[in-house]
Formats: structure tokens, sequence, C-alpha cells
């Protein structure tokens, strides 16, 4: 039986171990694990945090469980061993008390972090303007807005280092979608005719992968988007250059990015219709009956 335990122990390890490599095979699995920026940095010491709380109840379970196991086997004449013994005061108030304790203490911990870094409100520490960006989530694609600069793309996007970036975020012709940076921070998800905010900081120049992870068609999994964190000059080097885009948004282009597409490459837009963010989140807020707003939508030649 002992031999038995050891070796499903060894399996059930042995398996953890693997998925753990596996997910090294993709930088963006990694997540928390491996932070670019303040509010992922404290996600992951939330985690690590309660991770170590939670332990201190588990570990002596599983301790106890195999000492218990090998302590009192049949082949074992224990002299502690009390087949009458029913109930002690001590131990009872040990395994309830401890338990409640570390639950209150994770409450309040997390109830604190949560409020602390709620997803509307500013990252603390950073007191400088924030850069705004609008991003609409469109089938099966981003679509990134720069309305300080009448600029936008496609499926990239470009901050700057150890700025707060204020994002702005809906959904046009596609249903509900999760716009999630997991090396930056803080999933939200978005509806159409709604806008949700994100305030992220990035602290380390790299380029990591954004996505939507929340089911929203065929193309879902393909909703992937690179995110170039570079210095404020190349930042400024980088406008310079997206204003020079043969390629303008107008109401026909972005009419265009309402058909459904898949692994869009990235696309770079000089000129933006003005308020489009506004537009589109009033067009279903304003919309009435049962039709879709985009029902009417041309077709695609």
């Amino acid at each position: 039986m002992i031999a038995r335990m050891r070796k499903n122990s060894v399996t059930i390890a042995a398996s953890c171990l693997a998925i753990l490599l596996l997910t090294g095979c993709s930088t963006h699995l990694l997540g928390l694990l491996n932070p670019k920026g303040i509010v992922a940095f404290e996600e992951r010491k939330l985690f690590f945090n309660t991770l170590a709380l939670m332990l201190i109840v588990v570990l002596p379970v599983i301790i106890m469980s195999f000492t218990f196991v090998y302590h009192y086997q049949a082949s074992h004449r224990t002299k502690d061993y009390k087949p009458n013994w029913s109930h002690s005061f001590f131990l009872e108030s040990l395994w309830w008390g401890i338990p409640c304790v570390i639950i209150v203490v994770l409450a309040l911990l997390t109830w604190k972090k949560t409020h602390e870094y709620d997803p509307f409100n500013k990252v603390t520490g950073y007191n400088q303007s924030s850069m705004v960006i609008q991003v609409i989530a469109l089938p099966w694609k981003w679509l990134f807005i720069y309305p300080e600069h009448h600029i936008a793309t496609i499926n990239y996007l470009v901050i700057p280092i150890d700025q707060q970036i204020e994002y702005w975020i809906t959904t046009d012709n596609v249903p509900m979608s999760a716009f999630f940076i997991p090396q930056l921070g803080s999933q939200i998800y978005t509806m159409t005719g709604m806008r949700s905010r994100l305030h992220l900081v990035a602290t380390q120049i790299g380029v990591y992968d954004g996505m939507n992870t929340q089911f929203n068609g065929n193309g879902f999994s393909d909703m992937h988007f690179a995110v170039n964190v570079v210095t404020p000059e190349k930042m400024q080097q980088w406008l310079n250059e997206t204003k020079k885009s043969p390629l303008h948004l107008t109401d026909q282009a972005y009419n265009e990015l309402l058909h459904p597409t898949i692994n869009d490459k990235p696309k770079f837009f000089s000129g933006i219709p003005n308020n489009l963010f506004e537009n589109v989140v009033n067009t279903y807020m304003n919309s009435t009956g049962t039709a879709h707003p985009r029902s009417n939508l041309p077709r695609k030649e």
C-alpha cells in the first residue's frame, strides 16, 4: 500500500513538472511568474503570499496523512494506539482556529490589493500625465487608437516605459472579449456599448504578448497582438514615423475592418475619424429594436 502511494505521488509530481516545463515553450503562459509591469508584479506578490499562507495548513495535512498511514499500519504494534479516544479540545482549537485566522488574513490582504489595483484607478506612485490609448476589439483583431496623435494600429501596440497608460476598451461587431497582457497585468472584459478602463505601467523594455482570453467566435484564439515597450525617445520616433503612413482609417476602411478576418498582420494608419471610439460606443448605446446595429454592414468585396 505504501509503495503504491509513493508511486502515485511520484507520478503526480512528474506530471506537474512536465506541465511547468511545457509552459516555458510560450512566454505569455508564464504570466505572473515573469512580470514586466507594476500591476503584474503586485499580482505575483499577492499570489505567492496567499500560497505561502495556505501551505501553512496544506503541508501539515499532507505530512500527517503519510505519517498516520505509516505509523498506524497493521504491522506496527504501537503503544500510543487508543481505539476509544474520540475528542480533544486542544486539537479541535488548532485545526479550526489556525485555518480561520488564515482565511481572515487572506480576505484582508486580497481586499486591500483588489481595491488598491482596481483597473479603473490609476496606479499609485505615478503622478505624471497618462497616455490614453483607445482599444476596440474587432472580429478577430484589435484596433489601437492614439487619439492625441491621430494614428491607429492593428494588432500592434507601442507604449513607453515607466509611463502610465490608460486604456479605454470596447468591442464592435463581435461578442464580449477580454483584453489581457499577462506580463503587464490585469485582464479586463469588454462589451459593445460599454467603455471599460484599465491602467497599466510597463517597467522593462521588451516585446510582450497580448491576447483575447474570452471565446467570441471562430478566430478568438488568434486574437493576439504584440506589445512593444520602448524608451520615450523611441516612442516619439515611432509616433513620427507612423504619422507618415500612407494608410488612412477612413469610414470605408473601418467598415472593412468590421468583417471577420483571422491572423491579421500589423497595420498602421496615419489618420483617424474624429471621435471614432465614442461613435462606436454610441452606436450600440443608441440602438433600439432587435436588429443588430451592424446588420446593414456593406459586404466585403
